[in-house]
């Protein structure tokens, strides 16, 4: 709601913060999403060395691409871990700037965010920050499982 006390340009100051800010939480995410294309392109090309290792295992050079394989799975773990707490880094940042915006709002004659948020509730809308969690721990157990997939294929060879 407006307060009728506040003047015009008071209004326009605070509408133009308003846009500074919505503009600064759109950055935010854009840069989420530049984080996430790289975790997953430095996923899919460890996966990728990982493949070839694991084809060589039965070659005379196997120790060497078991080596491989424990190498790629412990730099996609430490990968993961990091991109898992940066995804939480952000999701905070989003969550915080959304919190301002929806302050700002309640200064202001139309409060689209707030009226957004409350139509995605009805609908329990779950949270971008809550699924792209799940990614980079989907990762991990899958370098957990390669390890193990290329022990039980060296033990049994």
């Amino acid at each position: 709601m407006i307060d009728s006390s506040v003047s015009l340009d008071k209004m326009k100051l605070l509408l133009e913060q308003y846009k500074i800010y919505v503009e600064t939480m759109e950055k935010l995410v854009a840069r989420r999403q530049t984080s996430h294309s790289i975790f997953l392109t430095a996923n899919a090309s460890l996966i990728t060395v990982a493949a070839f290792a694991l084809k060589n295992l039965e070659s005379p050079t196997s120790l060497i691409s078991l080596g491989a394989i424990f190498a790629v799975a412990s730099a996609g773990i430490m990968l993961d871990l990091t991109w898992r707490r940066l995804s939480k880094h952000y999701g905070l940042m989003n969550r915080v700037k959304f919190e301002v915006i929806h302050a700002l709002e309640r200064q202001l004659p139309a409060a689209v965010f707030s009226a957004e948020w409350k139509v995605l509730e009805k609908e329990q809308y779950q949270s971008m920050a809550k699924i792209e969690a799940t990614i980079p721990q989907i990762f991990i157990a899958f370098y957990l499982i390669l390890v193990l997939v290329a022990v039980l294929i060296r033990v049994y060879q």
